[in-house]
């Protein structure tokens, strides 16, 4: 029953994603999540991932009002390198990768993003006010010099892992990525949500 469930809740969110409908997507897939955590089921690894996704992208709003651009801009570079899962705001995203990225000071992934941008599928439904701004970040070539990423220790294996990164580099886990920031979890600074069970950085969720 609980497979079979689960199959269909991914669909349907997917569905529902295509649409644009995110937040609806999002509440599907943690509805189905919560019941087989509580059924002691495995939860397919495709909707662990998709509702991190769709997740990812819902929370970068409440970081740009906090003006942490850094946190908004590696968030929406996670989606931007899944914009297929996002057919119905690719323009959108990437526009909002390519501004927020430029404001945190990662001018090489602005740059990435702003080549996707000025590909002819996607040109012309730039919006008007951000043209300009996106060409001149792609006239300027600013590609070149690495961009640090900050890094936390893996809950694992103890090593160093960029913040974003929901994979081990070095053990290979998997590891469980904060609601609140996006970010993996850190052993020493953690915690489950009351409300929803799900992990957590605890310094951010005290906020």
């Amino acid at each position: 029953m609980y497979p079979s469930a689960a199959k269909t809740a991914t669909i349907i969110a997917r569905e529902e994603q295509n649409r644009g409908n995110y937040r609806m997507a999002r509440d599907l897939l943690f509805t189905m999540t919560q019941e087989l955590k509580q059924q002691r089921i495995r939860i397919p690894a495709e909707m662990v991932n998709n509702l991190m996704l769709v997740h990812s992208y819902l929370i970068v709003k409440m970081h740009i009002k906090r003006d942490d651009q850094n946190t908004a801009a590696r968030l929406l570079i996670r989606v931007a390198d899944n914009i297929s899962r996002f057919p119905s705001h690719v323009v959108p995203i990437l526009t909002s990768t390519v501004i927020t990225c430029s404001k945190a000071g990662l001018r090489h992934s602005a740059f990435n993003y702003a080549v996707m941008l000025l590909r002819p599928e996607n040109r012309k439904k730039i919006d008007e006010k951000y043209r300009k701004r996106i060409e001149a970040i792609v006239r300027k070539q600013e590609k070149t010099g690495s961009e640090v990423d900050n890094k936390s220790l893996c809950p694992h294996c103890d090593q160093p892992t960029a913040e974003f990164d929901l994979t081990c580099g070095e053990c290979k886990n998997i590891i469980p990525y904060c609601v609140v920031t996006g970010r993996h979890i850190i052993a020493d600074d953690f915690c489950l949500c009351p409300e929803c069970s799900f992990s957590t950085i605890r310094s951010e969720f005290i906020k």
